[in-house]
């Protein structure tokens, strides 16, 4: 019987295989796993190659992911390497630890296009003397970093300049030096204290290329910012903590340049209210958790963010149906044609505001599959001659049913017992839309609810609503905002609601 051969180092790579103590090893710089296929495993590679000098030197030139890990670690240990491809050319050099100034100040003299990865190290170390000496433009990832680190010296000399750039970028690990733009500080950097926030790695599932299955679980988040490319993985879970509060800022101007914050929740209330310009300045190139719900909830509340989308071809159909159905209230059919894909036509085109008859009576010739919901604008609105002129030859549905119940014009239900019986079937609606039977009531919401401290979670997506069947609900940040800092329960071990009797004390 033939003995099992070992993976080359190279067909490693290709080894799609979890396994707990593996990811551990990794981690923990003790053993490179056999199998490198997995993103997974290859982050908890990284991982501890960054935390251990000396760990999976094996790995050097087998990927540009190891390679870059390795002359990271390689730099932070005051060693020079040898860097002979653009793609082994770290970007952060400077976490878990720093190198000392003359290992610095060697690394530029050799590879001159590294000056401002050396001047955000600078900004971390405090090397007041070597940052000078690198005679770069004022970044403004390079100010933020040193303001966050302590660093006023170097924070001083950025900021006193005319103007601060974009050198570099954390979210695509680039820096530009051909034609960097002019920009603020914008809270856009992975500042070194935030590294520091761990997420631990759970189970993950090999593809399954016989099946052409994806992976169900990949065993970790995908961060904002990656510059170590380790995703911040490792075995333990930090405690997430919100360390700015961000309320003062909610309710003013932007200033110029963004003091230190955590601007997720600043994100997403720009959205929810249609602000152009907040959102404009404050979004991430890649959406985070909850931002479409609160795109669509700012593309149905503001017309002008709704044309603002309609320019930047939306990815979402979330928010193309958001878009259309702001112009139906509008009483603009300009993008509802015979012809527009299924997919692009809202269900909610009946609130917050409501459209004319006749706008209503020409969407259902142009498009018959929406006589449901424009049945249920007629009953919202009241208008009862267009109502009977559709349902002539509509097949109700359970929602248009439940719209009638709440009316206070019974002649909607009569009508659509009528039809009912005329079609002698029972009306239903499909298991996968059954968001459709939210009643419109709901779309009013409030919350009495207190939290101890603003956060992104605050925003409420949990539940599917009539909002084309996702839903987004910031009254708890707008209550929370609103309170005297007295109130806030910041003490309190239980849930605490605003009621005036027991609460505020």
């Amino acid at each position: 019987m033939p003995r099992p051969t070992t993976p080359s180092t190279m067909d490693r790579l290709l080894v799609q295989k979890y396994d707990k103590e593996d990811c551990l090893a990794a981690i923990h710089g003790q053993r490179v796993p056999m199998a490198l296929g997995l993103p997974l495993v290859r982050l908890c590679v990284v991982r501890g190659i960054r935390y251990h000098p000396g760990f999976a030197e094996e790995l050097y030139g087998l990927d540009p992911l190891f390679t870059r890990a390795l002359n990271a670690r390689r730099i932070m240990s005051n060693v020079v390497p040898d860097i002979q491809n653009p793609n082994e050319v770290p970007y952060c050099i400077w976490h878990p630890q720093t190198a000392s100034e003359s290992t610095y100040r060697q690394l530029v003299a050799c590879y001159p296009h590294m000056r401002y990865h050396v001047g955000r190290a600078c900004a971390v170390a405090g090397y007041t003397s070597l940052y000078r000496e690198l005679a770069i433009l004022p970044d403004a990832h390079i100010a933020e970093e040193a303001r966050e680190c302590g660093n006023l010296d170097i924070f001083d000399h950025v900021m006193a300049e005319p103007a601060q750039y974009n050198v570099m970028n954390d979210y695509l690990r680039l820096v530009n030096l051909e034609n960097p733009e002019k920009t603020c500080l914008n809270g856009d950097t992975a500042v070194c204290w935030s590294l520091d926030s761990k997420q631990k790695f759970t189970t993950a599932d090999p593809y399954n290329e016989e099946e052409h299955l994806g992976f169900g679980s990949q065993g970790y988040f995908e961060n904002d910012f990656n510059i170590t490319e380790d995703m911040s993985i490792d075995d333990f879970q930090s405690d997430k903590e919100f360390r700015f509060d961000v309320t003062s800022l909610l309710s003013m101007p932007l200033p110029l340049h963004l003091p230190t914050v955590e601007k997720d929740l600043l994100i997403l209330m720009a959205a929810y209210y249609g602000d152009i310009d907040r959102y404009a300045r404050l979004r991430r190139p890649e959406r985070i958790l909850n931002e479409i719900e609160c795109c669509v909830h700012g593309i149905y509340h503001n017309t002008q963010f709704a044309l603002w989308w309609s320019q930047q071809q939306p990815s979402s159909k979330y928010l193309v149906m958001a878009v259309n159905a702001r112009l139906i209230m509008n009483n603009v059919l300009a993008t509802i044609t015979p012809e527009t894909s299924p997919i692009d036509l809202p269900y909610l085109i009946w609130y917050p505001t409501i459209a004319a008859p006749s706008t209503y009576l020409e969407l259902a010739r142009r498009q018959p599959t929406m006589v449901p919901q424009i049945l249920r604008s007629c009953i919202v609105a009241n208008y009862t001659d267009l109502f009977d002129v559709l349902i002539a030859d509509a097949v109700p549905d359970l929602a248009v049913l439940a719209e009638a119940e709440e009316s206070s014009n019974r002649h909607y239900k009569a009508r659509l017992d009528q039809r009912v019986l005329e079609l002698g079937i029972a009306p239903s609606i499909e298991c996968y839309t059954e968001w459709k039977m939210w009643s419109t009531r709901k779309l009013i919401t409030s919350t009495t609810s207190l939290e101890k401290w603003m956060s992104p979670q605050l925003v409420g997506t949990n539940s599917p609503s009539l909002y084309n069947g996702i839903q987004c609900d910031a009254t708890s940040v707008e209550l929370m905002s609103s309170l005297p800092r007295e109130w806030i329960p910041i003490n309190s071990s239980k849930p605490v609601f605003l009621n005036y009797t027991e609460w505020p004390l």
